[in-house]
């Protein structure tokens, strides 16, 4: 004889799970996911960014817009929103406009801990370079940051 089971009493029930697996569409999860495991070279990304774009005194509005812009443009950094792009770099002129001297400290501090491979490290360096010309002056302070940040792979390319 068998015995009933009622299913909608059972807490071991796969059919909330079964329906969940077919809601998710598996390519968005696959993205988030990727995007989710680039979060640091995001940061890191714009960390350069902002010590190039500080390096001569303080970022000026074109240079911020050129950083934004950047993001969308460049396929490996496209996958993060406006908002979050936008809200690293408010972060990091506050610091900026706060103490320098640290906000530097930590901006670097985000680079050398990233943990970028080669074509990574390559896209922060062209984001560096484009911020740099994005005012069209080349103020030897933001070349100096600039080559500054190019050593911090002190074990070179991966």
């Amino acid at each position: 004889m068998t015995k009933p089971r009622n299913n909608d009493s059972d807490i071991f029930t796969r059919r909330p799970v079964l329906d969940l697996r077919a809601r998710l569409n598996r390519l968005d999860v696959l993205a988030e996911a990727d995007i989710a495991g680039h979060e640091t070279f995001m940061e890191a990304t714009i960390a350069a960014a902002m010590i190039i774009a500080h390096a001569d005194g303080e970022a000026d509005l074109t240079e911020r817009r050129r950083v934004v812009s950047l993001f969308r443009t460049n396929p490996m950094l496209q996958g993060f929103s406006a908002d979050d792009i936008a809200r690293e770099v408010v972060a990091h002129t506050q610091a900026f406009q706060l103490d320098h001297a640290s906000a530097d400290r930590r901006a670097r501090s985000q680079i050398l801990t990233a943990d970028l491979s080669d074509d990574q490290f390559r896209a922060l360096l062209g984001v560096c370079v484009s911020v740099l010309e994005a005012d069209g002056v080349r103020h030897p302070a933001e070349e100096d940051a600039l080559a500054n940040i190019s050593t911090m792979r002190p074990w070179g390319y991966r």
